[in-house]
């Protein structure tokens, strides 16, 4: 009897163990994606990161989205078109339903769009739409107007943050929807576990081809190796933002496959120039110039990223970083810039940063490279909501962020970032309020395509470098490591990874 009671415990502790997380991802039917960060929040129009947006993007769908070719193709729009240079018009697809059960309709479309418009986080890219003019003009339509033509709204439209969302659900939730989000999408939010994981499971009443896999758990593991090491052992079947030391080891191992992409990114170091004496360019500059970006660039990433020579990459219209080449690293010329200003004995700033290696890697060489020039760094490590919510205050020195641009154009890389009326929320972590700037902003983002609009942008990335609004770090690819029966997988140039049509076959 004491024998098989014992066999019964050590059954029953094995089940806990295996439940509890580690060991096999689970079966066919489950796909478990490791993530470095967790989401900020589930409501797509009140965030604007890439963890929040990889959830999302499950769950929710908007009116168009982008396909493997960055081309623009209706979801729940069955069909748009462009009536004028400002006005747009899009058939909603009928029989449609949110996961509780409400039918979509027009009344949630305007609801969306409207909602969108003035969202701190993502009014730079609906901030164009006439929030009067959003309208069901019947037969199952809805109309928007522009306050003046802009090329990229469609674009615009792909982003998270324009997710169609049921009205009826958003306002009963109130404060608690974004941990209880409603949408279309091929998967229905089940749970959320913060800084652990969130479950999903397939819509059975999804309008279009049914989800691969029945359930999606995203495990939230913030150390890079430990990442890695689940792909390995089958703890989970993704694992996204896959680190330098473990490219290699991935892609030369016959069990797991390697996905890499460049993104429509830059990561960069900002700094806030409200903060005195970061106020003063002379003091910006010396940072420039303190530290050689290149060498610690090449060695945190061990050669496999492109150390950023502009504020944007060519792959994004209008780029021109060939045009802004690395300075080289001068500690006497920093010296001399900080005893111009004012600080012959240097200064005592503090970097933020969030939890991810690399980041904290190139803090950690910033700061032996700026001691050289008297300039004293701290270094503070965040979480990530916590770490965005400070940048958000303006409760920062200097920081580092990565931005990718929501579509291959200027305006979704350079508005948010560098426009006065973005501080904070918006995306200018930097506090930029420079006149001159907002000037060329307003004007290039209006511009139709051609000669004027390129030369427009051309001078608002020398502004910005001549200025040292940024400092831009490496232009960024992306990383993400799969089992090898990991079917499927859509790796793009966005960030943001639709896991509708994935599937797993077996093992190989």
């Amino acid at each position: 009897m004491k024998k098989k009671t014992l066999i019964i415990m050590a059954l029953i502790l094995t089940f806990v163990l295996t439940a509890c997380g580690g060991g096999a991802s689970g079966s066919e039917d489950t796909l478990t994606v490791a993530m470095p960060s967790d989401a900020v929040s589930l409501d797509p129009t009140q965030t604007n990161d890439t963890y929040s947006s990889n959830v999302s993007f499950q769950i929710f769908e908007g009116l168009v989205t982008h396909d493997k070719d960055n081309n623009i193709v209706p979801v729940l729009a069955e069909s748009y078109e462009q009536v004028d240079d400002v006005t747009y018009r899009f058939k909603i697809r009928e029989g449609v339903k949110f996961h509780n059960g409400e039918e979509l309709t027009p009344a949630d479309v305007v609801f969306s769009i409207k909602r969108c418009i003035d969202a701190p986080n993502i009014k730079h890219l609906f901030n164009v739409i006439d929030p009067e003019s959003v309208k069901d003009i019947g037969d199952n339509t809805v109309e928007f107007k522009l306050v003046a033509p802009y090329t990229p709204i469609l674009h615009n439209l792909c982003h998270p943050g324009a997710f169609i969302q049921n009205e009826k659900a958003v306002k009963d939730g109130g404060d608690s929807y974004q941990m209880n989000p409603v949408g279309t999408g091929p998967y229905k939010f089940v749970s959320w576990a913060k800084a652990d994981n969130i479950q999903l499971e397939r819509n059975e009443e999804y309008w279009g081809d049914a989800a691969k896999t029945a359930k999606v758990t995203f495990r939230i593991i913030p150390e890079g190796t430990n990442r890695t090491i689940e792909l390995e052992s089958g703890g989970v079947d993704l694992a996204y933002d896959i680190i330098p030391n473990d490219i290699k080891k991935i892609s030369e191992n016959d069990e797991l496959q390697l996905f890499d992409d460049f993104s429509l990114g830059t990561q960069y170091i900002g700094i806030n120039i409200s903060h005195a004496p970061l106020d003063d360019l002379r003091v910006r500059q010396a940072i420039r110039c303190g530290i050689d970006l290149d060498q610690i660039i090449q060695a945190v990433w061990m050669g496999v990223s492109e150390t950023a020579t502009g504020p944007m990459p060519d792959a994004i219209n209008y780029g021109i970083p060939d045009q802004f080449p690395l300075e080289k690293r001068d500690v006497e010329k920093a010296k001399a810039l900080l005893a111009e200003a004012g600080y012959p004995d240097g200064i005592d700033i503090s970097m933020a940063t969030s939890d991810k290696k690399e980041r904290i890697d190139i803090a950690t060489a910033m700061k032996e490279q700026l001691a050289e020039c008297n300039i004293r760094m701290n270094i503070e490590v965040l979480e990530w909501s916590a770490y965005l919510k400070k940048l958000e205050s303006g409760n920062s020195d200097l920081f580092q962020l990565g931005w990718t641009a929501d579509a291959p154009d200027a305006d979704g890389m350079l508005y948010p970032n560098f426009h006065s009326s973005q501080v904070g929320p918006g995306g200018n972590y930097t506090f930029v309020k420079d006149k001159e700037l907002d000037a060329l902003l307003d004007k290039a983002r209006l511009l139709p395509e051609g000669e004027e609009r390129a030369k427009a942008y051309a001078d608002i990335q020398r502004i910005i470098m001549d200025k040292c609004y940024w400092i831009p770090s490496y232009f960024e690819e992306k990383y993400v490591g799969a089992r090898a029966n990991v079917q499927n997988f859509p790796m793009n140039v966005m960030g943001w990874y639709p896991l509708k049509d994935v599937s797993k076959g077996e093992a190989k």
